[in-house]
């Protein structure tokens, strides 16, 4: 098994990735998540499996429908976000999670990001509350989580997400030094095709023109919060959930832990999706 905490920046290691697939989390993901603010997971997915959802992406499908839907709770990503945002035992009618975003991105060489190549958090670690990250007793809470899934090769410097180890935990200001585009404090990663990337958005992290002409970046990024907090607006049609598993549904109901009111779908603790339970 590849070390899931070691970030490749050869195409030799995306090959090698590519031959030896993740089945399981190393013991030790969680220190490193702690310590960096991110872990990637190379190969999570099998060839067949990358090119049916890279398909369908190109085709213009939505990242809750078809082949894609099912990296919405693939148990790669739920093992972490159970123990990062959950309570960390399964459950087979309700993620202890939600989920607040999903999309694809598409980039060509030549591609250029807007605002978000400047390096950013959406609340650092000074700022508190249910979005920042926190680790108290052992215990992990990464609030807003992000998680992207690489359909296409990544190679490190030519366009993938960049990133500071680190700073998710920061109590200090950053510098002004860190606050511009691709400067050279940010890294990044390289990665074979089907392989996820997990991080806090408390994490500095910044877009990056894409560069590679071999390869374009074909993405999924889905966000993922606690059952008490909201970031995302997301409005996903109700026709859409209904089709899915019922665990899965869980992932889209209302933002609250306790419902006091008998006649609500959800009476007592909140586990079930409904149309009258949704998020909003």
């Amino acid at each position: 098994m590849p070390d899931l905490m070691t970030m490749p920046n050869t195409d030799r290691s995306v090959q090698k990735a590519a031959q030896h697939p993740v089945t399981a989390l190393d013991p030790d993901w969680r220190f490193h998540f702690d310590l960096k603010g991110w872990i990637l997971l190379p190969g999570v997915l099998g060839e067949d499996e990358t090119a049916a959802i890279r398909a369908h992406v190109l085709a213009g499908g939505s990242t809750f429908t078809g082949p894609a839907q099912v990296l919405l709770d693939h148990p790669a990503v739920v093992a972490v976000l159970d123990d990062i945002l959950g309570s960390g035992r399964a459950d087979p009618d309700c993620h202890p999670f939600r989920s607040e975003n999903s999309f694809a991105s598409i980039r060509s060489a030549g591609w250029k990001p807007g605002s978000t190549d400047v390096p950013h958090v959406v609340m650092d670690a000074r700022t508190g509350g249910p979005m920042s990250y926190q680790c108290r007793n052992g215990a992990i809470y990464s609030g807003l989580t992000r998680v992207v899934w690489e359909l296409n090769p990544v190679r490190a410097g030519m366009g993938g997400t960049s990133f500071l180890s680190g700073t998710h935990k920061a109590e200090l200001p950053f510098p002004q030094a860190l606050r511009v585009p691709d400067n050279r404090h940010m890294e990044s990663y390289s990665c074979p095709a089907g392989s996820v990337f997990i991080f806090t958005e408390s994490l500095l992290h910044a877009a990056s023109a894409w560069t590679d002409t071999e390869h374009q970046r074909v993405a999924i990024f889905s966000c993922y919060n606690s059952v008490w907090a909201q970031w995302h607006r997301l409005n996903l049609d109700p026709a859409i959930i209904a089709q899915m598993p019922s665990q899965r549904q869980s992932l889209f109901r209302g933002v609250y832990a306790h419902d006091f009111n008998q006649e609500s779908p959800t009476a007592g603790t909140n586990r079930t999706y409904s149309e009258r339970n949704r998020a909003l």
